[in-house]
């Protein structure tokens, strides 16, 4: 029984591998639906067009190479291919090509998701077999360090007490005893190290660790505490999570050679339903936030996108193993925490750590009153240049009954208020945008609008900003990540003029 035409164009249609056929002057004479949803274009948008014309630069591209030798040659090939669309976004396609009477044919299917999870596992076989080595390394490294601090231990008992090599066992005792503190930190970060979980207040913790933080980060780095009374204890062991703290302040301090202001904070934050479902593996709940920011480099996204892969580092050869970061992922992951982190090129960087609230009596933590309504009906201009950012926060605020504006930068926030017939109630801005910052629009704006209330928001902490010069500290202010009822909620008191910072 054979097939009608329609039946084959049914079942082409319908493949999960693109199909397309290209004829010898490079032209589309044929797409079925997956291969146009390969490409993001229309079929009709491409057929009787050109390769070059419809993707301009793919003649120069080593795929090319490939489409010119089935075409040429009539040489068939199994390719993998990794496509960059116009809007910078990336996807990877099996290819196969195969020539043909009218010219070749180009079969494609997308395993950009495969191949994520490949890596993933392949990142948990690299953490895994850096955690046999680690731990291998520390067993024996912990035998010869048994006996250098018992024997000197036992020396320093027998010597009098101004016996001139009093100072040497006392030198010796000590590089064994980092020495041991540095086998611990392997064995935390292969997790083979028991954790003494028990109820801790950061604040304490950190406040005790000052005297210590201070030296590390040396003379030329100003170092400031905003330590939150209100925050909640969490569950962690004291021990790994003075390296968490330790690590995050390295890191700050080695981001600013030149130095600079280093902020350390604590502070009681909710994570609602909606940011825990943009956000894998977080619960919603109360946390106790813990944010170390500095004045330093910053880093690029795609420098963010691989900060906490084991062995990746940014610093000059033997100047960083690249595994201080990752140690800290995988403590605050142990704990049921969650790491964030926010920087701008040349504009600094702050991590976030979410620590879940140890909460012994949950009637003594309740949550501050809600405001009767956090409804409104004004407008809302809204700068942000993260189009990301910028479309959660605009559905936050329509939801809550308001009018938005978008810009994604100030020179569209600044035509936007010209042009907007009616009253514009709220600036709602980014703190750090590229070439206008969210300051210099407020005071631009406001020039226009004076009635016009501003509203800042940033990765960075409210004392990072203003520490580092980048806000006033009357400025009204709201913390990244975004949540629906905290936004609502600071939105409403700005424009009732209640406005705190949060």
């Amino acid at each position: 029984m054979s097939l009608s035409h329609e039946e084959v164009a049914t079942a082409v249609g319908a493949m999960r591998e693109g199909l397309q056929i290209i004829d010898r002057g490079w032209r589309y004479v044929f797409l079925n639906d997956a291969a146009a949803a390969h490409g993001r274009r229309a079929a009709h948008e491409l057929i009787g067009k050109t390769m070059m014309e419809c993707y301009p630069g793919i003649d120069e591209t080593p795929l090319f190479d490939h489409l010119r030798a089935a075409m040429g040659d009539g040489r068939a090939a199994a390719i993998e291919n990794v496509f960059r669309y116009p809007d910078d976004a990336i996807r990877t396609f099996e290819l196969r090509i195969e020539p043909c009477p009218v010219g070749i044919i180009i079969l494609s299917l997308d395993v950009t998701d495969r191949r994520r999870l490949e890596d993933q596992f392949r990142h948990a076989q690299k953490m895994e077999a850096i955690g046999r080595l680690a731990s291998g390394v520390a067993h024996d490294f912990n035998n010869l360090l048994s006996v250098i601090l018992s024997y000197s231990s036992m020396l320093l008992e027998d010597l009098r007490p101004l016996d001139p090599l009093r100072d040497d066992l006392l030198a010796i005792q000590r590089a064994g005893e980092r020495a041991a503190d540095l086998t611990r930190q392997l064995l935390v970060m292969s997790r083979q190290q028991p954790a003494e979980v028990r109820v801790t207040d950061l604040n304490a913790l950190l406040s005790s660790a000052r005297k210590i933080l201070e030296r590390i980060i040396g003379a030329d780095v100003e170092l400031t505490f905003r330590l939150d009374g209100q925050a909640g204890a969490v569950m962690v062991d004291p021990g790994h999570f003075d390296q968490v703290v330790m690590n995050l302040v390295v890191n700050a301090r080695d981001a600013m050679p030149d130095g600079g202001k280093l902020t350390i904070e604590t502070r009681d934050v909710l994570l609602d339903e909606a940011y825990a479902a943009q956000h894998l593996e977080v619960t919603p709940g109360r946390y106790t936030m813990l944010a170390v920011s500095d004045t330093g480099i910053g880093m690029d996204r795609a420098t963010q996108e691989r900060i906490f892969e084991p062995f990746f580092t940014t610093k000059d050869k033997g100047k960083g193993t690249g595994l201080g970061l990752s140690t800290v992922f995988g403590i605050v992951r142990q704990f049921g925490g969650s790491i964030w982190v926010y920087s701008e090129p040349g504009a600094g960087t702050t991590f976030k750590v979410y620590l879940p609230r140890a909460e012994p009596g949950a009637s003594s933590a309740e949550a501050p009153a809600e405001p009767e309504s956090l409804l409104g009906n004004e407008t809302i201009l809204l700068a942000e240049d993260d189009p990301d950012v910028r479309r959660a926060a605009n559905d936050i605020l329509r939801r809550y009954g308001y009018r938005v504006l978008e810009a994604s930068n100030g020179g569209e926030a600044l035509i936007i208020c010209e042009r907007h017939p009616l009253e514009i109630h709220l600036l709602l801005t980014d703190v750090i945008m590229p070439r206008m910052s969210g300051r210099e629009l407020a005071t631009r704006l406001c020039k226009l609008r004076p009635d016009m209330k501003v509203l800042f928001m940033s990765g960075y902490t409210d004392n990072g900003v203003v520490e580092h010069a980048i806000l006033d500290p009357n400025a009204a202010y709201i913390q990244k990540p975004l949540v629906p009822d905290g936004l609502a909620r600071q939105v409403r008191r700005v424009l009732s003029g209640a406005a705190t910072r949060r």
